[in-house]
């Protein structure tokens, strides 16, 4: 993001934009509330698109993240913010009509009203563009591993994990629900019929053994 970019206020108890608009380092001062975006990215194997963050993040430095995005700015809609960070941060251009809205949230802690977004991508990641200050390394990690990797840290909340930004909810219901969404998507013609059904993925099993 440019220092030029202006963040948008909204109200805390709806959401909607107040017309104000702030330098970053404004809003985290002073604790205001905006908008920002989680873009869910998944192949037809059912695997997640992950990126890792640099070392000099101040939040959740080296950690894998589920998904992209980031604050809205002056002038965009969530969709608009949506599609901008996909194609800074990996060079990913989206059809607008394939990037599915499927929840909005809003986080106190954060204060921040959030859309997360889900879409399906089957290139190679040789294609991506990576935005070196944003992004270090980009992998497709299975809802098993993401779900094991926070058993083995002992993580209740997974959003507060060490060494996974695992959504903002709790990621194995999140998984399902994605999976629900996409389907729905697939069936109504929005993906190309190349994809493969939804319906022969299956559920994550965090027991290995199981």
């Amino acid at each position: 993001m440019s220092q030029q970019e202006l963040l948008q206020i909204v109200d805390p108890n709806t959401g909607e934009p107040t017309g104000e608009h702030v330098a970053r380092s404004q809003f985290h001062e002073q604790k205001l509330w905006g908008r920002s975006t989680n873009v869910y990215i998944l192949n037809t194997k059912g695997e997640i698109l992950c990126h890792r963050r640099p070392e000099n993040k101040e939040y959740f430095p080296g950690a894998w993240s589920t998904h992209f995005g980031g604050h809205i700015v002056e002038g965009e809609s969530f969709k608009m913010g949506a599609l901008k960070e996909l194609s800074e941060e990996i060079g990913l251009v989206l059809d607008p009509y394939k990037l599915i809205p499927w929840r909005t949230s809003k986080k106190t802690v954060a204060r921040l009203w959030v859309r997360d977004f889900i879409t399906i991508f089957d290139g190679e990641l040789s294609d991506l563009t990576l935005q070196e200050s944003e992004i270090t390394e980009v992998g497709w990690f299975t809802a098993e591993h993401i779900l094991q990797s926070l058993d083995a840290e002992g993580i209740e909340d997974e959003a507060e994990s060490g060494s996974w930004m695992a959504g903002t909810h709790n990621f194995n219901a999140d998984y399902q629900c994605m999976r629900a969404v996409l389907t729905a998507a697939i069936d109504l013609g929005v993906f190309s019929e190349d994809f493969k059904p939804m319906h022969k993925w299956h559920p994550p099993k965090q027991d290995p053994s199981a």
